[in-house]
């Protein structure tokens, strides 16, 4: 068995046993007289931008962006299960060069399309929701092609990746929510990927 079908076995180990125990969460929603209990699904879709704390080369801040599109069920009051799609660049590793010499140059930014699976608990108040976040995804990463005094240093790559993070959520209407969200990963990466991802979106529940 390879490493990489280890990471995947371990995930979707994680992801079932995730939803068997909130599974069981289920049951008293049906009882709800709130919101949450009229409209327990959101769809929504947003953008961030993208930092990569785990880069060694001394870059800008947040210099990168991209967009994700989710779904989610409250499952009970207070308690979140979300899948999500999301698309964004990562800055390119560092180009090293033998001792004594100057890297010819920068290396291509790095392309992330990933699905996560993730649980979050909010506190809630009359007008809005906010707690942590925290899942298990898949993510491919594919390095863009070299440009003028580029070097390429990352390689395509599918690996499993854990996120974690600050959710609030804000009651715009019955129907619509606005979401701030502030989520740093771990991606089981050759090279040391560490982004933090800080963004909003917009959700409609039904």
């Amino acid at each position: 068995m390879t490493t990489t079908t280890r990471r995947f076995s371990r995930a979707l180990a994680f992801t079932a046993l995730l939803a068997a125990l909130l599974g069981g969460l289920h049951l008293p929603a049906a009882a709800q007289t709130n919101r949450t209990g009229e409209f327990p699904f959101a769809f929504g879709a947003g953008g961030f931008a993208v930092t990569d704390t785990g880069r060694p080369a001394d870059v800008k801040a947040f210099s990168t962006g991209g967009f994700r599109i989710f779904f989610d069920v409250e499952l009970e009051a207070g308690v979140i299960l979300e899948a999500r799609y999301e698309n964004f660049l990562l800055p390119g590793s560092a180009v090293t060069a033998p001792p004594f010499e100057t890297p010819a140059g920068a290396s291509p930014k790095v392309k992330v399309n990933g699905g996560a699976l993730s649980v979050g608990y909010v506190f809630r108040e009359t007008w809005w929701q906010a707690g942590l976040i925290a899942g298990v995804g898949v993510y491919g990463l594919s390095p863009r092609d070299p440009g003028p005094g580029q070097v390429p240093a990352d390689v395509s790559e599918t690996v499993i990746g854990w996120n974690a993070g600050l959710l609030t959520i804000f009651k715009l209407s019955t129907r619509w929510d606005f979401r701030v969200e502030a989520t740093g990963y771990l991606l089981r990466t050759d090279a040391s990927h560490k982004p933090i991802l800080l963004g909003a979106s917009l959700a409609y529940r039904f």
